[in-house]
């Protein structure tokens, strides 16, 4: 099941694909089905329930699309192609075979788990000790590789009504109108900072924690030293990405910004980019690290498994045939990696 639904992400033109029903039907077939075998894995009383909605839903939502659209999944190719052929009559096929062996694991996991008298297995999916901290910054990849695309929306949306400087492309559906669409680039600045920055400010808190500095002044000064280091790392990394792929500003250009370097970071950018890793680094990230600790092993591992089937089917969809960048005109240009 989920094999076919990322087969159709690799052969959809993700220029053209629309956030419909289909859309929404094969993310949710996809987490759904990791879901059920996960927790067919674990010997849970939900396996049965969530691995029959997931059927169902597939199947019943197939038909309301077919209805709706004239095609068991909405076509982003050519009526004539092989691929209209392909999926549009081979997968209702599959799915309803996928769909009978899914009930038939969630059955198989109840059985299973009534006659053995089996309890829902509980810790974390992989013994290896360094598991937990690989899943935490998994976790942190992609979640914040999504949640950056927003940011980068609303970053466009301030530029829009002259709180910062710059230009935007309203014409880029791909930043306005594909939301989920993953943007690594922050999702791998969350995984630095938690390796990187977060040490980086606690040896700071530590160093003016044992110095004679009088204990009311350590944390301001622990923050804004934590901020200058985050501006230095910061800054850093934009100005290397730049110098390697952005040599010929085809996606940005700073150059008319004021207080820019070589049009490939600018004091702007430089300061928002260092009040967001900071804030991340002394509210954010230590929130998060509490919440993971409270919710333990096995939730954990369940959003893995739902993120992980989700953000996969994000990521064949947008880069095995990447949209086709469009080049940023004089009225408007560039004003972050993520508008070009």
């Amino acid at each position: 099941m989920i094999g076919s639904w990322y087969a159709y992400a690799v052969a959809s033109n993700p220029d053209k694909l629309p956030y419909d029903l289909s859309f929404w039907r094969a993310g949710a077939s996809t987490v759904g089905t990791a879901m059920s075998a996960w927790l067919a894995h674990r010997c849970s009383p939900a396996a049965l329930p969530v691995a029959a909605a997931t059927a169902a839903g597939t199947a019943v939502l197939g038909k309301l699309n077919k209805r709706l659209k004239g095609s068991y999944v909405t076509r982003t190719w050519s009526r004539d192609s092989i691929k209209e052929k392909a999926f549009n009559k081979a997968m209702p096929v599959a799915h309803a075979v996928e769909s009978a062996a899914l009930v038939g694991l969630g059955v198989f996991s109840e059985y299973r788990r009534r006659k053995s008298a089996l309890p829902t297995l509980q810790g974390p999916l992989c013994s290896a000790a360094r598991y937990p901290q690989a899943r935490k910054l998994g976790l942190y990849f992609m979640t914040f590789s999504m949640l950056g695309h927003w940011v980068e929306m609303l970053f466009c949306t301030g530029i829009k009504y002259g709180i910062f400087k710059g230009g935007y492309d309203r014409s880029n559906h791909m930043l306005w109108d594909q939301w989920l669409f993953p943007f690594p680039a922050e999702g791998t600045a969350a995984v630095l900072a938690d390796l990187l920055l977060v040490p980086a400010k606690n040896a700071i808190e530590a160093t003016l924690a044992s110095s004679p500095v009088p204990a009311a002044l350590c944390k301001p000064l622990a923050i804004g030293a934590s901020f200058l280091v985050n501006q230095i790392a910061c800054t850093s990394v934009d100005f290397g990405t730049g110098m390697v792929a952005n040599r010929n500003y085809e996606l940005w250009d700073y150059r008319d910004m004021k207080y820019n370097f070589m049009g490939q970071v600018c004091l702007q950018n430089s300061l928002f980019y260092s009040i967001i890793a900071t804030w991340g680094v002394w509210q954010l990230l230590p929130a998060l690290e509490k919440l993971m600790k409270r919710a333990g092993d096995t939730k954990l591992d369940g959003f893995l498994v739902g993120m992980g089937s989700l953000f996969v089917f994000l990521e064949l969809l947008y880069q095995a045939v990447p949209p086709k960048p469009k080049l940023p005109t004089a009225e408007a240009s560039p004003a972050s990696p993520a508008t070009a």
